[in-house]
């Protein structure tokens, strides 16, 4: 958990960790709704090597051959553009992984997916990937420090994998992949993310926090 970490740099005492609300996005289409054949791995974020992007093309290029109807698609831009552009094309993904860079609605996007991933290396409270869960995909995260861990219920919600772990990444995204009633059985759960972090229990949770400040203090 987040607090652990806060713990492992000293400071173990007296640390609250409070999540960011999550609100309500876009209706996702229901995958029985969608025309199109193709299928979408989306996946949102810097272009930084903390994000794991490498990763995610890594896994992608093992699985390409056999799911030649899936592509995937990062938004976001960085850094690290160039050479995610060049190892996407030195692993053949040139015609399947599409950069479209930073925009304005991820929700368009994110409705229009069929599974969102997310590599991070390390993560704070990834509102991502929230947002994704709020729009009812199915998900799939690396168990990384902070974050992931505090969404994902894995197996229920979402799927969970050992950090920095490809072959792991690989297993996942198949699982998915090559089966449409996985995918709907996670994407059902997904939104209660919406419950667990409503604004309501985000703001519960800060009133406690400054009236057991204000206790202290008096």
């Amino acid at each position: 958990p987040t607090v652990d970490i806060f713990a492992k740099i000293g400071y173990s005492h007296r640390v609250c960790i409070i999540p960011n609300p999550v609100l309500l996005p876009t209706k996702r289409k229901a995958t029985s709704d969608k025309v199109a054949v193709e299928r979408v791995l989306i996946a949102i974020g810097r272009f930084t090597r903390q994000k794991g992007f490498d990763l995610l093309l890594q896994a992608f290029a093992r699985l390409k051959d056999d799911y030649p109807e899936w592509t995937v698609m990062i938004l976001g831009d960085g850094e690290l553009r160039t050479e995610l552009e060049s190892m996407r094309n030195q692993l053949g993904l040139s015609e399947r992984v599409n950069f479209p860079g930073v925009v304005k609605n991820p929700d368009k996007f994110l409705v229009e997916a069929d599974i969102f991933v997310m590599p991070s290396r390390f993560e704070g409270f990834p509102n991502a990937l929230c947002e994704a869960m709020a729009c009812g995909l199915p998900v799939i995260s690396t168990d990384c420090p902070s974050g992931p861990r505090e969404i994902i219920r894995h197996d229920v919600d979402g799927i969970l994998v050992p950090n920095e772990n490809v072959e792991a990444l690989v297993a996942a995204m198949e699982h998915l992949m090559s089966d449409e009633a996985e995918r709907t059985r996670l994407s059902t759960r997904a939104p209660e993310v919406l419950e667990r972090f409503s604004l309501e229990k985000v703001m519960g949770m800060w009133e406690k926090l400054l009236a057991q400040v204000v206790e202290e203090r008096t």
